[in-house]
């Protein structure tokens, strides 16, 4: 009976597998005849065109060769073994050979040598605690979403088709600009909004445009890796400073540092501590740029979650000499898989990073920038935000809650006016890395803080995202941690 799920292969196959077999087990010989076709499907009783398309099919892979007027015979050199004589080649010469790292560039092997994290969500069943840098999925309007997918799909113009404008799809960009304005106090039009995918590559598209090997880079300590390791890939001179409660700071940078090409920041809400950078220090920071000639990269990673009062306005709302590059993105407000981000870069760079974007993927999926344009224009954004603050800040209060009741003495969460994550700091002299590793052991996620620093920090932490997970899986995961902790 034949397996409904693995069915036997054609007839045609069957021979042609059986003939490949004996020629490569020698048993039949390079330069022995085969049988005739209409002989061999008298004898296999099956038609001569099964025959014929088996033979065609080890013709066509080099296994026989056909002689006219002489018949068909097996091929002097065979597929197989020529594969075998590279590969006791490449073995005969592998003593010899350079390592395959040894090949790489001096940036592939930094590179290659590079840790990247990645954020992986697990499936609905195995949810945990607590992931962070993820929204909630479960509670994005993926019915109006697809709605306005279908609409986009059902006759879609040709520009959308086709290639696009490496800076990106016109009404997004009118779209975004309209948004940064009115709720980031972002001074731009749609010329100046490049579309990316996602931030990270707006960091990466940033470092090769302004930094050359060598140039110094300030960043925040502690810092998010992806940026500190973009500046590094493009040859720059990392240089951490300290942050405390007040943001970055400028004189602690000078310091260490008499000048810089480039400096990044994340004014608004600061990853991973969560604090804001003082008007004073922002107004510093960039007569500073303005004066030495340097940029500054703002990163608006996650400014739209403020929980009381109104988002701070932006660094760049500030900047009167076209010295920063503001960079946002949509993975922490619709969902990381759109890969939708934006820079917003001064006029007079505009032509060099829109080149660059060009040159490293041409530009980001034209349909999805056209229905994320859609779902802007037509409100449904803003009203998801909305939901998102007040869901995001019930959790945030059912996480502290629960961790005044289960944590005393382990770990010390307050509440943030901001942000989709919050700092646990735990006891002097403990551990993060080995405490983070405990909480694995009882199925919690809480990455060491000093996994973001290059200095030592005076005191460890973990930082606990709330915004993916509801109320329950909250509760549970503190639960969790309490026993890994005690």
């Amino acid at each position: 009976m034949l397996d409904d799920k693995n069915p036997a292969p054609p007839l045609y196959r069957q021979i042609y597998e059986g003939i490949r077999r004996a020629i490569l087990c020698g048993e039949f010989n390079h330069g022995m005849q085969l049988p005739a076709t209409r002989l061999l499907a008298k004898q296999l009783d099956v038609s001569r065109m099964t025959v014929v398309n088996a033979y065609e099919q080890l013709l066509a892979e080099g296994y026989i060769e056909g002689k006219t007027g002489a018949g068909t015979y097996v091929a002097a050199t065979l597929p197989e073994k020529m594969l075998r004589v590279d590969q006791d080649k490449s073995l005969q010469h592998g003593e010899s050979a350079k390592p395959r790292n040894q090949i790489l560039s001096r940036r592939g092997k930094w590179l290659a040598s590079t840790s990247v994290s990645t954020l992986r969500v697990q499936a609905d069943t195995d949810r945990y605690a607590f992931q962070n840098g993820l929204p909630a999925l479960d509670e994005f309007p993926f019915k109006v979403w697809s709605q306005l997918a279908s609409r986009r799909l059902r006759n879609p113009p040709r520009e959308l088709l086709s290639y696009g404008d490496p800076a990106g799809y016109l009404p997004l960009r009118e779209t975004i600009a309209a948004h940064l304005k009115s709720a980031r106090a972002v001074h731009c039009d749609a010329d100046q909004v490049i579309i990316v995918a996602g931030s990270q590559q707006a960091l990466d598209l940033t470092a090769r445009i302004l930094l050359d090997p060598g140039d110094v880079a300030w960043v925040e300590d502690p810092c998010y890796p992806g940026a500190h390791n973009a500046l590094l890939a493009a040859g720059a001179k990392v240089v951490p400073v300290s942050v405390d409660e007040d943001g970055f700071d400028l004189a602690n940078a000078l310091r260490q540092s008499k000048q810089a090409r480039l400096v990044y920041v994340t004014p608004s809400h600061q990853f991973p501590l969560g604090v804001t950078m003082s008007l004073s220090r922002r107004l510093a920071l960039l007569e500073w740029a303005e004066r030495s000639g340097a940029f500054v990269i703002e990163d608006d990673y996650n400014s739209e979650y403020r929980y009381s009062g109104h988002p701070l306005a932006s660094l760049q709302g500030l900047d009167k000499d076209g010295r920063v590059i503001y960079v946002g993105t949509f993975s922490k407000t619709i969902f990381p898989s759109l890969r939708l981000g934006c820079i917003v870069a001064p006029k007079d760079l505009t032509g060099a990073f829109v080149a660059a974007r060009a040159l490293v993927d041409r530009h980001s999926p034209s349909l999805d920038q056209a229905i994320l344009a859609d779902f802007i224009n037509e409100g449904h954004f803003s009203r998801h935000l909305r939901r998102m603050r007040a869901l995001y800040a019930e959790r945030q209060q059912v996480l502290v809650e629960a961790a005044e009741r289960d944590l005393q003495g382990l770990l010390e969460v307050a509440p943030a006016a901001a942000g989709m994550h919050l700092v646990g700091w735990l006891p002097e002299k403990t551990s993060d890395k080995a405490a983070s590793a405990k909480a694995a052991r009882y199925g919690v996620e809480g990455s060491p803080l000093s996994a973001y620093s290059t200095n030592l920090l005076p005191r460890g932490g973990l930082v606990l995202g709330y915004t993916a997970v509801n109320a329950r899986e909250i509760k549970d995961g503190v639960r969790r941690l309490a026993q890994a902790l005690s």
